[in-house]
């Protein structure tokens, strides 16, 4: 049998629309590593500046920003997609 007759769909190139997608996808990415930096270190530069522990937590949280940021930027290239859901 044929795959067009079993329903199966034949592969077509890629498009413009594609690339246009996948340059979109690279361009966001400093933007997520960056993002998650500034988020774990500014939150931890609240919490210092009101428990008064100078700059410990800002350095931990923002290590562990950078830590999810680049687990972010790794998922997003391997591709690699949660696909449980509802």
């Amino acid at each position: 049998m044929d795959a067009e007759k079993r329903g199966a769909k034949s592969p077509r190139p890629p498009g413009p629309g594609r690339f246009v997608y996948q340059l979109a996808s690279v361009m966001d990415l400093p933007f997520v590593l960056v993002g998650a930096v500034v988020i774990g270190a500014g939150g931890g530069y609240l919490l210092d500046r009101r428990l008064g522990t100078s700059p410990a937590l800002a350095l931990i949280l923002g290590a562990l920003g950078f830590a999810a940021g680049m687990y972010e930027v790794l998922r997003r290239l391997t591709g690699k997609r949660n696909t449980d859901g509802p």
